[in-house]
């Protein structure tokens, strides 16, 4: 634990004294990106309830195999999923809660514009399959800095 904290204090130190050459400070989240590939990309999250109208689930099988045949032939480099809970209110009125999935895509600014017509592809594609009244799209205006 003693060498935890040093070494962390040490890093907290040296990213508050470093300066570059036109004396602006270095921030912290600064040094862990010396000497690696840093790139802006845009970042796009779909939202997708498993509730299909009328009664049921989209089945983890059914899940899957969506993936396999429609995010993944898109997207073959990779994307995130979460796992969560949603709620929201039917056109109907009726209040849902709900099984949910969450696809996060990072795709570079060169590919801006085919990569988020990718993305609407998957958000219609899902709707028309499972019957579903929307998937929330979620597009972050500005870019991101990514290291890998």
């Amino acid at each position: 634990m003693k060498t935890v904290f040093a070494t962390t204090f040490l890093i907290l130190a040296l990213a508050a004294s470093v300066q570059i050459a036109d004396a602006r400070p270095v921030h912290f989240y600064s040094l862990a990106l010396v000497g690696q590939s840093v790139d802006k990309y845009y970042r796009t999250e779909l939202y997708f309830g498993r509730s299909i109208p009328g009664g049921g689930l989209v089945s983890d099988e059914q899940w899957e195999e969506f993936l396999a045949e429609v995010v993944t032939p898109r997207f073959p480099d990779g994307f995130t999923i979460l796992k969560g809970i949603g709620q929201y209110r039917e056109k109907s009125g009726k209040i849902i809660s709900e099984p949910s999935q969450v696809l996060v895509f990072f795709y570079s600014t060169k590919t801006k514009k085919e990569s988020r017509a990718k993305i609407e592809e998957i958000r219609t594609a899902y709707v028309k399959k499972f019957n579903q009244e929307s998937v929330l799209r979620l597009d972050f205006p500005k870019s991101v800095t990514v290291s890998f």
